[in-house]
């Protein structure tokens, strides 16, 4: 029952009703505007004057057209994107002419302005009547209070007189009215109640149906919206492109400092000498970082020279062991088979991939002995990385920290599916952390 009365307290079916109200002005007022505006331009076309006539026809009724997309968005709630403006090459009229008849914009506006005309008729009549019936339904008895009323229906009258019901018989047998009780007028407005609840679900559904109607006339064209959702989907894969290597070289150095820190803090009094070579690391790994996010922020900019700077891949792999080990880690490489010689994409993503496993052995096992194996293939690059474990479990990675956990892995699987490859993490039987990946290389 909620459900049936819901139209009535919604603000959206009242300017659904005005807009059909509205149709059949406006659809008179288009139709009149397009047959004589063509007519015109057509006929006078002999002699020139009706070119510049036919195109200002086309001009305003494009306007006319973004007129009908803003009611359609105020009135019926269905908003609409604009199309794309057409693509003008060059600045003569006859260019720019041709570049708007053209454009299918034009010619679906002047369709949806054509196809107002019966559907503002349909709309019109659809609401006057609906509602004309329920009013009437609603204030039936208020025909018993009033005195003398007279209805005639070929040339029989229907009086009412006073409460009483009277027939005056012409053309039309009517004398069976006379039978109906006069009470049942008051039962009337029950009905109308109900009337006027139908009547608000068919202008609110007749009113929804024009904006679906409108969409594909009045927006942008099938082609416009597969360029935008491509443009969309092109700035969400920069977008996780651009977390992707602010996660990779930004976290990983990061969790470096603060672990270094936290370890020069330990033994600053019993082994100065470490803590200092401690701090040395803190001060190289953020001249890194700040590397590292001036790379990332020319990519952002687009600019010449964030797009020159280099990725890391397995080329410099060794820097990466060699450096981890000094502050303290104790990581053995092996790189077995041709791995010089692997494409530079996939390169570059098995260098993250190593990264991103030995910063959670960083972070989750401390210094503990890590072996890195890079082997290639004929056909494919497995890259594992094994750790021994901690012998006294650390705290987790956002208390020993600070940074937050779980989004490397993920990464890490993203960039192998890319490759169409596979990948495997998980604990050891004997303790200890493994990552496994394999990429393919075509």
């Amino acid at each position: 029952m909620k459900a049936l009365f819901a139209p009535l307290a919604q603000g959206i079916t009242y300017t659904r009703a005005l807009y059909l109200l509205l149709g059949l002005p406006l659809g008179i007022f288009y139709f009149v505007f397009l047959v004589t505006s063509l007519s015109l331009g057509v006929g006078l076309v002999i002699i020139w004057v009706g070119v510049p006539i036919l195109f200002g026809a086309v001009l305003i009724w494009r306007g006319l057209g973004a007129v009908e997309r803003g009611l359609v968005g105020g009135l019926l709630g269905e908003d609409i994107d604009p199309p794309q403006k057409p693509t003008i090459e060059g600045t003569s009229y006859a260019k720019k002419a041709k570049a708007v008849l053209a454009d299918s914009y034009t010619w679906r506006s002047f369709a949806w302005l054509l196809l107002r005309f019966p559907l503002g008729i349909a709309g019109f009549v659809l609401t006057v009547v609906l509602l004309s019936v329920s009013i009437g339904l609603l204030f039936a008895p208020v025909t018993l209070a009033v005195d003398d009323v007279a209805v005639t229906v070929d040339s029989s009258r229907i009086v009412i007189d006073d409460g009483a019901v009277v027939v005056e018989t012409g053309d039309v047998d009517l004398g069976w009215v006379e039978d109906i009780p006069v009470w049942t007028a008051w039962l009337l407005p029950v009905l109308g109640v109900f009337a006027l609840a139908g009547s608000a679900h068919a202008i609110s559904g007749f009113g929804r149906l024009h904006g679906l109607m409108a969409r594909p006339l009045l927006g942008p064209s099938e082609r416009e919206q597969r360029a935008v959702l491509k443009q969309r989907t092109n700035v969400l894969e920069e977008r996780t492109m651009l977390a992707h290597e602010l996660h990779d070289s930004l976290g990983h150095t990061l969790t470096m400092m603060v672990v270094q820190a936290g370890a020069a803090g330990h033994v600053f009094d019993k082994d100065p000498e470490f803590a200092r070579d401690a701090l040395g690391n803190i001060e190289t790994s953020g001249r890194q970082a700040l590397g590292e996010l001036d790379r990332i922020l020319g990519l952002l900019r687009e600019d010449d020279e964030g797009e020159r700077a280099p990725h890391p891949d397995l080329s410099v792999l060794p820097g990466l062991v060699e450096q981890m080990n000094a502050a303290g880690l104790d990581i053995r490489l092996i790189m077995e088979g041709a791995t010089e010689q692997v494409p530079l994409e996939v390169s570059r993503f098995a260098y993250r991939i190593v990264q991103e496993a030995l910063t959670n052995v960083l972070k989750h096992a401390g210094s503990v002995p890590t072996e890195v194996r890079i082997h290639r293939t004929a056909g494919a690059l497995e890259i594992e990385v094994t750790d021994d474990g901690p012998a006294i479990p650390v705290p987790g990675p956002a208390e020993s920290t600070g940074l937050g956990g779980g989004r490397g892995l993920v990464g890490v699987r993203e960039r192998v599916a890319l490759l169409g490859g596979s990948v495997e993490a998980g604990p050891r039987p004997d303790g200890g952390f493994r990552v496994w990946a394999r990429l393919p290389i075509s």
